[in-house]
């Protein structure tokens, strides 16, 4: 069976909260349900975005049935505001609060506030009504229904913690989550003895190493490494699942610092690698991968080439690197953002990207891989220009979400760009 690498989100104990404020817009409408006639609004995608992490919301005002306590009573149709999680890096997301309060568009004067949500865990793809008192349910409503075919101006408050905006957060972590220093001697002189030549791996005999596939020998030694590992720590035939995936990620940790780490000299090898564990089917070896390509671009990204991101963001979609993906993304937008001419520079990217792309000596369809990753870049750019950061904790000394702090993407003149330094182990930038 094949080895699952699972992304989870962590958070720390000490955490600052940052505040994210997007406004709405909308036509009151009703619709023509079946033999009904309700009112049903939904916004567009919306992300909150901080450090290059984004997750994308959706919000909809509609009239649902409110079952009454008293069951003399009939259900009686209210008008709720629900908030809905889309799309973002974990399936599960902890918000602290949400607000939303209710503008005329024209003189913003406040027409209805309270509506409030306490922390609350959102499941991707599904969402949660924003609350009101009871007592205020029919003054909502009868507000709402008399605006139908008016503007409306929603304007909603989401408060989440700082660390759900680590990117590393989402790529397994055995050196600071659920460490096991049992699991790492063991995997440890597994390593020692294979390089030694002290332990013999099932079936690697039979592979011819000057002729076979490398990766094909990785697989050998990266399996039988963790069940042997698994074995030995066992204290009864029913280990836990956890302790299976803690093994297989410590193992896949310790195996890349230990040996493919060092076949990383410059970007192609890093293309290579990605591309020979893919086809391998090592996905925890993967991730170990883009966590190490994550961690070089976060350290760099003040002074990042355009170009070099623009070369990741390639790789990431054609490997499905979701989390390298996902801060590119968040780079490029900055930079689109921040230009003078946001159309224009998204086209000077997407003519960049083209030209890349035929870089690339394989049979494959250049203009989808293209067209994916501009698609993605034209949506998330609308997505998060909508929403403004109102709050950046002051000890942070990342940058923030794109509209909180707008950049231009380029570096400073002093300081020579990333990977072109002479002690750089990635001077080599080609994607062939």
């Amino acid at each position: 069976m094949d080895d699952i690498a699972v992304p989870i989100a962590s958070t720390s104990g000490e955490d600052s909260v940052i505040s994210f404020q997007h406004p709405w817009t909308l036509k009151v409408c009703q619709r023509q349900i079946e033999d009904e006639t309700i009112l049903l609004n939904v916004s567009r995608p919306f992300s909150t975005s901080y450090k290059h992490v984004q997750f994308t919301w959706a919000l909809r005002l509609t009239d649902e049935y409110v079952l009454s306590n008293n069951a003399a009573v009939d259900s009686n149709r209210h008008v709720l505001l629900h908030l809905y999680y889309k799309e973002g890096p974990c399936p599960e997301v902890a918000v602290e609060e949400v607000r939303a309060q209710i503008l005329d568009p024209v003189t913003n004067e406040t027409l209805f506030a309270g509506l409030a949500l306490s922390p609350t865990e959102f499941s991707r793809g599904s969402g949660w009504p924003i609350h009101m008192e009871k007592e205020r349910r029919a003054e909502f409503t009868e507000l709402v229904h008399k605006k139908v075919d008016s503007n409306l101006l929603v304007v909603v408050e989401i408060k989440m913690k700082e660390s759900l905006f680590e990117p590393l957060n989402y790529l397994p972590d055995v050196e600071t989550a659920f460490r096991s220093q049992r699991i790492e001697k063991a995997v440890n002189k597994f390593v020692d003895d294979v390089i030694n030549g002290k332990i013999r791996i099932p079936d690697l005999e039979h592979v011819d190493e000057k002729q076979a596939d490398k990766f094909s020998v990785h697989r050998l030694i990266f399996i039988y490494g963790v069940d042997s590992v698994s074995r030995e720590i066992s204290d009864n035939e029913q280990q836990s699942e956890i302790c299976e995936q803690l093994v297989r990620n410590t193992f896949a940790h310790i195996y890349f610092e230990r040996v493919l780490s060092r076949e990383i000299t410059y970007f192609d090898d890093f293309v290579t690698l990605v591309e020979g564990l893919t086809f391998a089917h090592l996905p925890a070896l993967r991730k170990e991968v883009e966590r190490f390509i994550c961690q070089k671009v976060i350290e760099i990204q003040a002074d990042m080439d355009p170009s070099f991101a623009k070369k990741l963001l390639l790789v990431s979609e054609k490997y499905n690197l979701e989390i390298l993906k996902m801060v590119i993304n968040g780079f490029l937008v900055d930079q689109i953002i921040g230009n003078s001419n946001p159309p224009k520079e998204l086209v000077n990217i997407t003519h960049e990207l083209q030209q890349m792309a035929h870089e690339i000596r394989e049979n494959e369809n250049i203009e989808n891989l293209v067209g994916a990753v501009v698609t993605d870049l034209q949506e998330l750019t609308r997505r998060v220009r909508r929403v403004s950061l109102s709050h950046s904790p002051s000890q942070s000394s990342h940058s923030s979400s794109p509209l909180a702090t707008p950049t231009n993407g380029s570096g400073s003149p002093s300081v020579p760009a990333p990977f072109d330094s002479p002690t750089s182990r990635f001077k080599r930038v080609s994607l062939a």
